[in-house]
């Protein structure tokens, strides 16, 4: 099995850790014409590639993303797979696109050789450093300090360099923008470390961030960023993931971004607390996605917060082993791509069925509370297309979206 070995102790093999894949697969699409047109908080949520403009194209850069990430494929494979898919999409060489900013015809250089190499390093350093924050944050009161570290290069930045051996505890404010990879090409690294180890090396005092101000051209916009930090690389991209699913469990991701919405429900689904809850050892709810607009509509729901209760979890586990806690992260994409059904009892009760999936058929279905203001997961399990069709023949059911 391949492997990949970019930088010291990051090895995949035969994948990454499964917070670094769900941390990447989690992402949404955001088509853009510039790198600047992007801020680093969407970077966190969502996908993008500069120039690559069309959704089929974002699409066919991810998935072979996240085959590399899961598979542990070296570039060289990569963008051996990748290119030909690309030029059939007709997005290689150098063409002409619109800016949609200035409206301007511009020749760009579209895929490449140089390019392909760094989204796939830019793109696997960051899902495995945002995935290691997580277990960071998970492991920290055995491992309370991190180590800066830097990587193989022949040649390191002075800002970068001088940081070498800071020990830190992991709280320390320093790391929410000097957490590695801090800019492009950037193999700097951290460890996480004992107690007793960081005292043996030495604690640190935090550090002042000296910073500077950088002109975005796009849009003429000049904000502050640490100096050494690449423009773009100057937040913690699992930082920020966290702090978006902390909003999620208070309850304020309703009007947030779609964006950010998006992935911090993705990220619910794969998190340590829906497993918890799944196998009975935690009680309460947790939220597993975001319902689209229209579904929400559908069903005169006050809220678009998707939620996975204890009172469903015993249910599953006693009627539906093969929904195990690793199958939630389809609840998202079954929601947002499956055939969808509303169905009113006798009682009033309106709940929307779901079925649909590409590899296998589920089916879900969603009741909200009286008031509207709360919608649950209450059913989840494998099915067939012969039972949805039986389904659409029963009366008080009605296809909002085939």
């Amino acid at each position: 099995m391949a492997e990949f070995t970019d930088k010291p102790g990051y090895t995949f093999n035969p994948g990454a850790p499964p917070e670094v894949a769900a941390f990447f697969r989690n992402k949404g699409l955001r088509p853009s014409f510039d790198w600047q047109d992007i801020e680093p908080e969407e970077h966190a949520v969502a996908f993008s590639v500069a120039k690559a403009m069309q959704v089929d194209v974002l699409e066919a850069i991810k998935r072979a993303l996240q085959e590399a990430i899961d598979e542990g494929i070296p570039y060289e494979q990569f963008a051996k797979e990748l290119k030909p898919r690309l030029r059939r999409l007709g997005w290689w060489g150098v063409k002409e696109q619109v800016d949609p900013i200035t409206g301007e015809v511009r020749k760009v250089r579209l895929g490449s050789p140089r390019r392909l190499k760094t989204i796939y390093r830019a793109n696997i350093r960051s899902a495995r450093a945002a995935g290691q924050w997580d277990r960071i944050q998970r492991t920290k009161d055995a491992l309370p300090y991190l180590i800066y570290l830097l990587g193989p290069s022949e040649h390191h930045r002075p800002h970068h360099e001088a940081k070498e051996g800071l020990v830190l505890p992991v709280d320390d404010p320093f790391w929410q923008s000097w957490y590695p990879p801090n800019g492009w090409g950037c193999k700097c690294h951290v460890r996480q470390i004992t107690r007793r180890e960081a005292e043996r090396r030495g604690i640190s005092d935090s550090p002042e961030i000296p910073m500077r101000e950088v002109l975005n051209r796009r849009t003429g916009e000049i904000k502050s960023i640490p100096s050494g930090i690449d423009p773009g690389w100057e937040m913690n991209p699992g930082l920020y993931r966290q702090r978006q699913m902390e909003q999620f469990l208070a309850g304020k991701l309703d009007a947030a971004d779609p964006a950010v919405a998006h992935a911090a429900a993705r990220d619910m689904a794969a998190s340590w607390r829906l497993r918890r809850i799944h196998e009975g050892s935690a009680r309460g709810a947790v939220p597993v996605a975001m319902l689209p607009d229209d579904l929400a509509s559908a069903i005169g729901a006050r809220t678009r917060v998707v939620q996975f209760s204890d009172y469903t979890a015993e249910k599953t586990r006693r009627k539906h082993g093969e929904a195990t806690a690793d199958e939630f992260v389809r609840v998202a994409d079954l929601l947002e791509t499956g055939s969808v059904a509303r169905e009113v009892s006798a009682t009033g009760t309106e709940s929307l069925i779901v079925e649909g999936g590409s590899d296998r058929r589920w089916r879900l279905v969603l009741k909200r509370t009286v008031a509207g203001d709360e919608i649950f997961l209450s059913t989840f399990h494998r099915t067939t297309l012969a039972k949805w069709r039986r389904l659409l023949e029963r009366d008080g059911v009605d296809l909002v979206r085939e």
